[in-house]
């Protein structure tokens, strides 16, 4: 696993115990207190900024944002770690074996805890693959260097799962659609955040923590309601964005131009943002990285499929079509990750792991991620 080396702030003993040597009293045996202040960190998002440009720069790398097919998972989940973030009811009616169901405000104390380096990729499932590259965009910021998204979630996994991207794309807002051109607004500082962290790491771990379970996705309802409350960002090539995007969508190049050198610094942070891109997953990464920055930004929840899903497919932009995208791989009923065997990721050391959804009202579809 790759593990970002975190700033640290060392305490060379040795140097300190000459110097209090130095100055004390001709009685060897007397002491004092000394209180060591450690230096708070200023300006704590333009620190993480630099510090994810200098230790890999995962949002803009060419991987991201680190999906993996069903197929893969297939083949080789004895291998990989299995998490899957949705509601217990869901992962009841039809789940990967050996995958474990566990909380997305959970999953970071759960690794934090558990050997997760025993295997060779930590595979994040939901229902769509939204939410799961959100989650997983979270996890590498904070050195999870092995974490990857199951691309479009369990829909890809089986058709009993299919409507969870069918009954969702649409062409309703074409109305919103433009070839108008809008420029990028002033480069500006970085937002202000402030935590009680005196490393990076901290800091870090903290805001993780903050953004993990946040409701993060709006509907392009929502979005068709309130459209000039948004800085939107397109989040595709600019010959694509030449042709159509939304009205008010501003061109920003992929897995380039989220970077503190390049683009970052001309986000507004005083306004909402809100990313799109061909079926959400990507910019539900780009999403989690601004969170962690502590940026208020949103994704358009799958992406152009949601508003112009014919012309996506008839422009060959990954517009969602169900033969060409849902597996038919047998999946486990119940609440254990294994309906015969235990499998090796259900080894977990913690059992309790507290479903907050175990007995809720199921929420409108609309306002919810995933």
């Amino acid at each position: 696993m790759k593990i970002y080396k975190y700033f640290k702030i060392s305490l060379l003993i040795s140097v300190l115990a000459i110097g209090f040597g130095a100055c004390t009293s001709s009685d060897s045996n007397a002491s004092k207190n000394v209180e060591l202040r450690m230096p708070a960190i200023n300006n704590q998002a333009g620190v993480l900024a630099k510090f994810f440009d200098k230790s890999g720069d995962y949002i803009n790398s060419p991987q991201s944002p680190f999906l993996i097919i069903a197929d893969e998972v297939m083949e080789l989940k004895e291998n990989y770690l299995l998490l899957d973030i949705r509601y217990h009811e869901d992962y009841v009616a039809g789940h990967v074996e050996g995958a474990i169901n566990i909380d997305r405000e959970n999953i970071i104390s759960f690794l934090n805890s558990y050997n997760s380096f025993q295997y060779d990729k930590i595979i994040v499932i939901d229902n769509t693959g939204q939410g799961a590259t959100y989650v997983t965009s979270i996890l590498r910021a904070i050195g999870y260097g092995n974490a990857f998204a199951m691309k479009f979630g369990m829909t890809a996994w089986n058709p009993k799962f299919e409507s969870n991207w069918t009954q969702k794309v649409g062409d309703r807002a074409k109305s919103l659609i433009t070839k108008e051109e809008t420029p990028k607004g002033p480069k500006v500082g970085c937002p202000s955040i402030i935590t009680n962290g005196n490393s990076i790491s901290e800091i870090l771990m903290i805001r993780a923590q903050k953004e993990i379970d946040i409701n993060y996705s709006i509907t392009i309802s929502n979005l068709e309601k309130s459209l000039n409350d948004y800085y939107i960002i397109n989040y595709w090539p600019k010959a694509k964005y030449d042709e159509a995007h939304l009205k008010g969508a501003i061109w920003y190049q992929p897995k380039k131009s989220m970077n503190i050198h390049q683009d970052l610094c001309t986000l507004p942070t005083d306004k909402k943002i809100l990313v799109y891109c061909y079926t959400g997953q990507n910019s539900s990464a780009v999403v989690a990285y601004l969170r962690i920055l502590g940026y208020d930004a949103y994704n358009l929840r799958f992406g152009t499929n949601s508003f112009m899903h014919k012309d996506a497919i008839a422009n060959g932009w990954s517009g969602f079509i169900a033969k060409e995208r849902v597996n038919n791989f047998p999946f486990i009923l119940g609440p254990k990750p294994s309906k015969e065997k235990e499998a090796k990721a259900n080894k977990v050391n913690n059992p309790n792991l507290n479903f907050k959804h175990r007995k809720v009202i199921q929420p409108n579809p609309d306002e919810v991620c995933d």
